[in-house]
């Protein structure tokens, strides 16, 4: 029979066992004389019997007669084919758990049909049983980040706490109980054979062998955790653990499927190590297999290439261009410095918000190419004169009487009629009626959401100087081309993603943008390789294949 029991265990006197067990999924081995060939123990047709008792951490799993205990769920199934859900209710063992600070634990017990389960049985064989265990509760480290609004009559209120952090500052670190909603007892539909010593680590360490010398091995069972999430957590206290559940789904997958689980776990566990990805970019990946369909994680995956291969080009061309920049005319250098701030500023939000190193690393190699592009359009001094040395920047001298640094100046001059006002009602409104972690993360998020609201201006300038100089041969078209396909690419994601209503919002006004320049490009039509009024060609490479031809036809009119 293919039994499946459950047991809350409500006492918690400890007994001694007289024969522990062995973990599935922590058996290993030392040596490395292996068998040639290793075949699993157990028949894929047999019939095996299922036991899952529910225990405190602190009782030992072992001194339980689970032989003894009366099922109270049960089925049968081949071992190779098994497929059961079933809810259990774990409110008992949950609330004794959180009085006492204690976790509570799942133990699966896989027997062959009539095996002994007690140890201490003459006829017990440590062959026919497999056991496994599942934390259902953990706790995990916190730190108390209370928002309050800055000002007005909340500010100085403290809200009731219901989360055990009364007593605590914010900014102290202390422990929440988490309770796991879902369990899923795995069986590997594995029967192969294998060469002992070629097995992969990343699979036998799930493996049970018979002996050091992998002659046998037994059915892979254990809890999977991969489709676990963060955001699946409940927390845990005395009130909400009486109401507790947890879904309890027994499943049979393939070999292929259980390689795949492992490998993807170890790169993001290698990752995380490495500093190379944050602890939620692995939940977000699996969120994308959760919640989305195939053919929209196949397209999400060949657009986050392109735009990755767009980005890095971009880049390239945007640090060619400013470093073969000899002229600022027709060039608003104000637009480049009202871009290096806004960069600046969502870098400061992304540290902030404790965003995964890789797109800190990201965002932060973007903000260095942004201001050493100020260091190229203005000139950066340090002003040590004062008490304190001061940075100053200014328009560089030989741009100071030219029509673009008077055009550049007189559409700053004009933006800021708008911007100042609109931002100061923003974080007027922000103070009043949002909640803050504190002063720090209100000037952060006020600048940030103006930003993203009115980052669209941040390139008036230069379309003004492009209107004034009625000439758009100044541009970097190979850079703000690669910016524009990623703008095409953002705004897809932003129909199918997740995301802030604010990053929403800037991803279609940067399309506005980029149409008013190409409406622009269009209008002042130019010959790209030629030298404009302000001696800059656009298409260099064109201009020195041309002066390569007249050469060339020069020197066969010679040679005649």
């Amino acid at each position: 029979m293919y039994g499946f029991a459950v047991r809350l265990t409500r006492s918690l006197t400890t007994v001694s066992a007289p024969k522990a067990f062995q973990d599935v999924a922590t058996t290993t081995t030392t040596t490395t004389a292996y068998a040639d060939v290793c075949r699993n123990l157990w028949r894929r047709d047999e019939v095996v019997d299922v036991r899952v008792h529910a225990l405190a951490e602190d009782y030992e799993a072992s001194s339980v007669n689970f032989h003894a205990e009366t099922p109270l769920w049960g089925t049968t199934a081949p071992l190779a084919s098994a497929t059961r859900d079933v809810e259990l209710d774990l409110g008992v063992a949950l609330v004794d758990a959180v009085a006492r600070n204690v976790s509570v634990k799942l133990h699966a017990i896989v027997s062959r049909l009539g095996a002994s389960l007690d140890p201490a049985d003459e006829g017990y064989d440590d062959g026919d049983v497999l056991r496994v265990s599942f934390d259902a509760t953990i706790w995990r480290r916190r730190r108390v980040a209370r928002r309050r609004k800055l000002l007005g009559e909340d500010s100085a209120r403290a809200e009731p706490r219901e989360d055990g952090t009364e007593g605590l500052e914010d900014g102290m670190e202390y422990y929440q109980a988490y309770y796991k909603p879902n369990a899923t007892l795995t069986v590997v539909d594995d029967f192969a054979a294998y060469r002992g010593a070629t097995i992969p680590d990343i699979l036998a360490r799930r493996m049970r062998f018979s002996d050091e010398r992998r002659s046998g091995y037994y059915p892979t069972v254990y809890f999977n955790e991969f489709w676990i999430i963060k955001s699946h957590l409940r927390e845990l206290n005395e009130t909400s653990a009486r109401e507790m559940k947890i879904n309890l789904n027994l499943e049979t997958i393939s070999q292929f499927r259980w390689q795949m689980e492992e490998s993807m776990e170890q790169t993001w566990s290698t990752q995380r190590a490495f500093g190379a990805a944050g602890e939620h970019d692995a939940d977000n990946m699996k969120r994308v297999f959760l919640e989305g369909n195939p053919t929209l994680l196949a397209v999400t995956t060949v657009v986050s290439l392109l735009h990755t291969i767009f980005d890095f080009f971009a880049f390239k061309h945007d640090v060619q261009f400013w470093r073969n920049r000899k002229s600022l005319e027709g060039l608003s250098a104000r637009s480049v410095l009202l871009n290096a701030f806004c960069q600046l500023v969502i870098f400061l939000y992304l540290c902030d918000n404790e965003t995964s190193w890789m797109i800190l690393i990201s965002s932060g190699l973007g903000v260095v190419i942004e201001f050493w592009k100020v260091t190229r359009a203005m000139d950066v001094s340090v002003d040590r004169d004062g008490r304190f040395p001061r940075l100053r920047v200014a328009d560089k001298a030989s741009a100071l009487k030219s029509d673009t640094a008077r055009h550049d100046a007189d559409a700053m001059r004009y933006l800021s009629y708008a911007l100042y006002p609109l931002v100061g009602v923003y974080a007027v409104y922000s103070l009043r009626t949002h909640e803050h972690k504190g002063w720090w993360s209100f000037v952060l998020s006020t600048l940030v959401g103006a930003v993203y609201t009115f980052g669209f201006i941040s390139m008036t300038p230069q379309l003004y100087v492009n209107y004034k100089l009625k000439s758009v041969a100044a541009m970097p078209w190979k850079q703000m081309g690669y910016k524009f396909l990623n703008t095409i690419i953002d705004d897809l994601f932003a129909f199918v993603i997740k995301m802030p209503t604010l990053h929403r919002i800037s991803v279609f006004r940067d399309d506005v943008i980029f149409l008013l320049f190409l409406y622009q490009r269009r209008v002042y039509r130019v010959d790209e390789t030629r030298a404009n009024e302000f001696g800059y060609v656009a298409d260099a490479g064109a201009e020195d294949e041309s002066k390569k031809d007249d050469a060339t036809e020069n020197e066969s009119k010679k040679e005649r």
